[in-house]
């Protein structure tokens, strides 16, 4: 994986985590574009999702300047390895399916990532997304030095995504009331988190 060109997760059946393409807009759009999906999503993912929508995600993808430097991390010097994108599109025999990615925090939390994702109707229920988000959180522990903190949200109620990051070893952490309004019904949403482990903590 070090060139930034080739990072690629393969997995099981015929899926794998790579870099955006241009080639992905038509099945991206095809797939994202359901309330369904849209439904736990948040309203940044526009609805309905065309594929000039889709361009434009591809192309921040890529793009240089929305891309995080890997390696060992030090106060001193912060992260001197190559940069790599944070977004990657989850394929079915190289046909992108769905989306995770982790957004990088500011200020006092800039050792901290959220991560998120998303997959198509067609393939939930299958056990995908469970085995992406465990092999995508550890590529990014082994990427990004600075991470000390993976954090995570799901609407309350939606329990297949409460499973995947159980499984991913994400701890609840909380229940935030009244926190999400989404088609016109306001909703908690429960808190969950993963931490580097065998990181020196001061007190």
């Amino acid at each position: 994986m070090a060139d930034q060109t080739s990072i690629e997760i393969h997995l099981p059946n015929n899926v794998s985590i790579r870099q955006w393409r241009q080639t992905d807009v038509e099945s991206s759009t095809r797939h994202l574009n359901n309330r369904k999906v849209w439904d736990n999503l948040r309203d940044r993912i526009p609805h309905p999702y065309t594929e000039a929508d889709a361009e434009q995600w591809v192309a921040f993808c890529q793009c240089p300047s929305n891309h995080v430097r890997s390696g060992p991390w030090t106060s001193e010097t912060g992260s001197q390895g190559q940069s790599h994108p944070t977004n990657f599109a989850i394929t079915v025999d190289d046909q992108a399916v769905g989306g995770i990615g982790l957004d990088f925090q500011t200020d006092v939390y800039f050792r901290t990532a959220e991560i998120g994702y998303w997959l198509g109707e067609a393939y939930w229920g299958q056990g995908i997304m469970t085995v992406v988000v465990r092999a995508f959180v550890g590529w990014a522990w082994e990427t990004f030095g600075i991470l000390v903190r993976i954090s995570a949200e799901t609407v309350e109620g939606n329990a297949g995504s409460a499973r995947v990051l159980e499984k991913a070893g994400f701890e609840r952490e909380g229940r935030r009331e009244d926190m999400v309004w989404k088609n016109g019904r306001i909703r908690a949403v429960v808190m969950w988190g993963a931490l580097r482990r065998g990181l020196h903590r001061s007190v």
